[in-house]
């Protein structure tokens, strides 16, 4: 029964087209041919908040591993760290959290999220990585405004 229907509707479209192309080629006066409006050109904006920074380098996460146990890294606000290399459990504080944001890894071994933290506002914060009460590393922060 399908394939009867499916035929039933493309002899319905084939008529319909062929009836509007004989009504299209047997007029002979301008007037009556249809007018095509034009649609309208799609413009581009911006809904995405812009990349941080305006140099290339502040554009990706900033990596910072136990080796990095010292440094001190120069953000903009707005800029994000990763804490790479540490181990299971390790935890990050920052001593001025108003300026740099730290937080640990969390999840459950099916979703896990990774140690980070976010440049908040123009200053200087130094974070420390333990585990537990022993200290891994320490790092300095210094953000200064885009």
């Amino acid at each position: 029964m399908r394939p009867i229907r499916t035929s039933l509707v493309t002899i319905a479209i084939a008529v319909t087209l062929a009836g509007s192309l004989a009504a299209c080629s047997s007029s002979s006066d301008a007037s009556d041919v249809p007018t095509i409006t034009p649609i309208a050109t799609p413009t581009a904006s911006q809904t995405a908040e812009p990349l941080v920074g305006g140099d290339p380098s502040t554009w990706s996460p900033v990596r910072v591993t136990p080796d990095d146990d010292g440094a001190t890294q120069s953000l903009v606000v707005g800029q994000v760290v990763i804490f790479e290399g540490f181990q299971e459990g390790a935890s990050f504080e920052s001593s001025n959290p108003e300026v740099f944001t730290a937080s640990d890894a969390q999840g459950d071994g099916e979703s896990t999220t990774v140690a980070g933290g976010q440049a908040i506002a123009p200053g200087t914060s130094e974070v420390i990585a333990k585990d537990g009460s022993t200290s891994l590393a320490t790092f300095t922060f210094v953000v200064a405004a885009q």
